[in-house]
Parts: structure tokens; C-alpha cells; sequence
């Protein structure tokens, strides 16, 4: 094993040095909570990404849209080349930004990445953002989006009984959100839950969160930022589909759950994987001990994402494989 992976949450005594300069980068600028959602979305765009995962021109690329109410929502299937043919696992992927920031653009290349590195069809969904929705209809959103797919997914080339769910930070608190609510309803589960740093305590109690409450590119301030456009009300925050650290996980599918040692996020990381694990989940937790928050999304200079996105593909390939 790599010696920044540890399957305790922990932090090296050092930051590597790419996190590092991401990080000091982020802290020179106009801070999150100082901004507007539309603000932030806009200076967001302007810098772009000079560290984003490089292109894989193996994964075939599509435009595409999944009936939602009386609108849809667009969603980026990715295809690698072993999946050209019959039907293929795949992968519901939401994406981070604390669900007022991110899409489907931002997060390209990371998914062509890790469909190549899976070996699975990855749906990107591009769900509606904070303020303009709140927590019950982004969850509805993501719900709608897994149970088409369950139903109607075989047309896109995908097999269904291998359909899992996953995403980073927001994304990740989205994933087991559907997972809750597959429950709560009797729908089908996922096969498998892919959590990237993932919210799961809106309560924002555990000591990670203080401990890298400023410099380490996701801050405490910003965190309250997002959940302050995000959710209905503070007390909405102590709904266990929110904060899935509060809920009854058992029957959750297997889970595969990733931190990152410099993460305001980290604790509350492991905590989750250990609910699962005390429920009776089959679940595997690691922590790159020596990078920050969204470290993967920085993997075309942060050796340690690309070995994310590898480790994960490989984690559902074992999980597609059962």
C-alpha cells in the first residue's frame, strides 16, 4: 500500500505539494461565504481548472436527458470502449460544489477517468442547484434519475441489476440520499455506494472540521455557506436523509468511502463508514493522508487523485463483479 493511504482517518506530517499550492491558491482569493451563489458560480468559471484530469480518448462521450416531472434533467453518459457492445454495469455519478456549485462541464474529464478506470458506463447528472432548489427536491431529482435508469437503463447499453450510485463530497451525501429514500420507498438499491469525501453531519461537529477550518482550500466558513443556501431551514439539517450519520443504515449496499487527511470533511468521512460497518454494511474506508478536500478533481496535478480514480475503478469492478 501506498504510503499516503491508510484505512484510518489520519493526516500525514506534511501536505503534499501540488495540494498545498492548490490550497494557498484558493485562500488568496474572494472566500465563498463572502460571494453570492452566482458570484462564486461565475468566478468559478473564470478560473477553470488547470489541475482537472486529463482526457481519455478511449470513453466515448454523449448529450443526453432523463425525464424528471414535467421537465428532464440532462445528464453526460461516458462509455468506454469495452462497453460498446451488450449491456454493462454503470454508474449514477453526482457531482460535488456543495450543492450550490459544480456541473456537468466541470466534471468531465473526471468521469471519462474513471469510466476508463471501472470499465462501467458512468451517467453524470447535472441536478439543479442551490438556492434556486432546496434539499427535498434536489434529493427528489437525484431519486428520479437512479429509478429511470432502473427501469429504463437497459436502452442506454446498461445493466441494470449493476446500476450502483456515488460522487463526491455533496455528490457523495446525494448517493446515499437515493440509497435512504430506495429504502424508505421499497425501491430496488443500488448495487454498490462509490462516497468521495462525503457530507454526512450537517451539524459540523466532528473535530476535523475545526481542525482545518481555514487554509486547506475547503473551509468551515464555506461550509456554512452551502448549507445556508441549501437547506430549507437550519433544523433541516437533523434529517437523516441530510445527515445519513443519523440514520439506520442497515440494508444500505456495499459502500466503498474515501477521505483525505488535510479535509474539514475527514472525521465525519469515517464515521459514516463505520455506521455502515456497525449496521452490517459490507464497507471499505481510505484516507489519503497528505491532500485536501476535492483532491481528486486536481488529479491532472495531484498524483494522489489519478490514484483515486484508479483504486475506485477497482472497487467497482470487484463490486460489478459479485
Amino acid at each position: 500500500m501506498k504510503t499516503n493511504r491508510t484505512a484510518t482517518a489520519q493526516r500525514s506530517a506534511e501536505l503534499e505539494a501540488v495540494s498545498a499550492k492548490v490550497a494557498e491558491s484558493s485562500a488568496r482569493l474572494k472566500q465563498l461565504h463572502e460571494c453570492s451563489p452566482e458570484e462564486a458560480r461565475a468566478m468559478r468559471a473564470e478560473r477553470g481548472n488547470p489541475f482537472a484530469p486529463v482526457p481519455c480518448p478511449t470513453v466515448t462521450v454523449l448529450e443526453d436527458a432523463i425525464p424528471c416531472h414535467d421537465s428532464s434533467l440532462s445528464v453526460r453518459r461516458y462509455t468506454p470502449d469495452g462497453c460498446v457492445s451488450g449491456t454493462s454495469p454503470a454508474l449514477v455519478y453526482f457531482h460535488g460544489g456543495g450543492y450550490v456549485l459544480g456541473d456537468l462541464e466541470q466534471y468531465d474529464t473526471l468521469c471519462q477517468q474513471l469510466a476508463h478506470a471501472a470499465g462501467c458506463i458512468v451517467v453524470s447528472v447535472d441536478y439543479t442547484l442551490a438556492p434556486e432548489a432546496k434539499s427535498q427536491q434536489i434529493f427528489d431529482e437525484a431519486f428520479t434519475a437512479y429509478r429511470w435508469l432502473k427501469q429504463e437503463g437497459a436502452a442506454w447499453g446498461i445493466d441494470t441489476a449493476r446500476l450502483a450510485v456515488g460522487g463526491d463530497s455533496a455528490g457523495g451525501n446525494l448517493a446515499t440520499a437515493v440509497c435512504l429514500m430506495c429504502k424508505e420507498l421499497d425501491v430496488t438499491q443500488p448495487s454498490f455506494q462509490m462516497l468521495w469525501y462525503p457530507v454526512t453531519d450537517y451539524s459540523m461537529s466532528f473535530a476535523s472540521v475545526d481542525e482545518f477550518a481555514e487554509g486547506y482550500f475547503l473551509t468551515k466558513a464555506s461550509m456554512q455557506w452551502f448549507a445556508s443556501h441549501f437547506l430549507e431551514a437550519p433544523e433541516r439539517g437533523a434529517d437523516p436523509r441530510v445527515s445519513p450519520i443519523l440514520a439506520d443504515v442497515s440494508g444500505l449496499p456495499p459502500a466503498f468511502v474515501l477521505t483525505a487527511g488535510f479535509d474539514p470533511l475527514r472525521d465525519e468521512g469515517e464515521a459514516f463508514a463505520q455506521r455502515l460497518v456497525g449496521a452490517g454494511v459490507r464497507c471499505r474506508h481510505v484516507c489519503y493522508t497528505d491532500t485536501i478536500h476535492a483532491f481528486i478533481s486536481f488529479a491532472g496535478g495531484i498524483a494522489a487523485g489519478q490514484e483515486a480514480i484508479a483504486e475506485s475503478g477497482a472497487e467497482l469492478r470487484k463490486a460489478f463483479a459479485v
